[in-house]
């Protein structure tokens, strides 16, 4: 999933940094300087956080909110892969993630 990730992001002239820690996994934008995803493994699924609120991510059976004491409080979307699960939908969301995150900064740079 994540090298699916890297190989849109090179197209896009960007690189995917993953920083693992004991309790979750990182995923950011080399680019934007920005986290767009966390990843927090357990013995019988990964919980996703990400940046874009359930409504801009469009797949309302895999997303929801994340309560406010999880996600460090800047994550506003949550989702399960359990097991095999839907990688696929999985990798679409973690990709939407990243152009979010991609849009954003370009925003914050056409204000300067």
């Amino acid at each position: 999933m994540l090298d699916e990730l890297r190989g849109y992001a090179i197209r896009h002239g960007d690189d995917i940094v993953v920083r693992v820690r004991s309790r979750w996994i990182s995923v950011s934008s080399k680019k934007a300087e920005k986290i767009f995803a966390e990843m927090r493994p357990s013995h019988e699924r990964i919980e996703v956080f990400l940046l874009p609120p359930p409504r801009e991510l469009g797949d309302g059976s895999l997303v929801s909110r994340p309560p406010p004491s999880q996600g460090w409080g800047w994550f506003r979307s949550k989702l399960y892969i359990d097991g095999d699960g839907d990688m696929e939908s999985a990798a679409r969301l973690l990709r939407i993630s990243y152009i979010s995150v991609l849009r954003k900064g370009r925003q914050v740079s056409k204000k300067r």
